[in-house]
């Protein structure tokens, strides 16, 4: 009976997940909407250089996308979930940085690199986040306690860009 009783529930895990929307492309996460179930892509952007003068010794570069605040609102939660599909075998964690954008003047940006007169230092505040598998090459990303903000998840060529309100 206990055999029977778990293969039915197995059944019905397996029909959730794939009854579920997935995404149709690889390495284009999206928001897991918790009340619909449906999937809301986030904002696509190619990365655009920025670099400017501090004074006469510093300078600071980074990336920035136009417009203080995403198109794609999401809700402040203690969890956020987005879903991603890779190619099977790679870790999300090596291919997605998530990073919270600073709102300067009409511009999001993220300073990568300060440079003053005698030394430069590159980085920049990476969120940690969970990765859970749903099954072979789909992800769950899992944001915590994220506050009010413009956030993005960042690939080598491309911005997946959102706002918590």
């Amino acid at each position: 009976m206990k055999s029977l009783l778990g293969l039915l529930f197995f059944i019905c895990i397996s029909l959730v997940v794939q009854g579920q929307n997935l995404p149709e492309f690889n390495d284009k996460p999206a928001y897991l909407d918790p009340k619909t179930r449906q999937l809301k892509e986030l904002e696509k952007s190619a990365y655009s250089t920025m670099a400017r003068a501090k004074g006469i010794f510093k300078a600071e570069g980074g990336f920035s996308l136009n417009g203080i605040s995403s198109s794609v609102k999401l809700p402040k939660q203690d969890e956020l979930k987005f879903i991603v599909k890779i190619t099977p075998g790679q870790d999300p964690t090596s291919i997605f940085d998530l990073a919270q954008f600073e709102v300067r003047k009409d511009q999001r940006v993220l300073i990568t690199t300060l440079a003053k007169a005698t030394s430069t230092s590159t980085s920049f505040a990476k969120i940690n986040y969970e990765v859970k598998k749903i099954k072979d090459g789909y992800y769950y990303l899992i944001a915590k306690n994220l506050d009010k903000g413009e956030y993005f998840f960042g690939s080598k060529d491309f911005m997946f860009a959102f706002g918590v309100e």
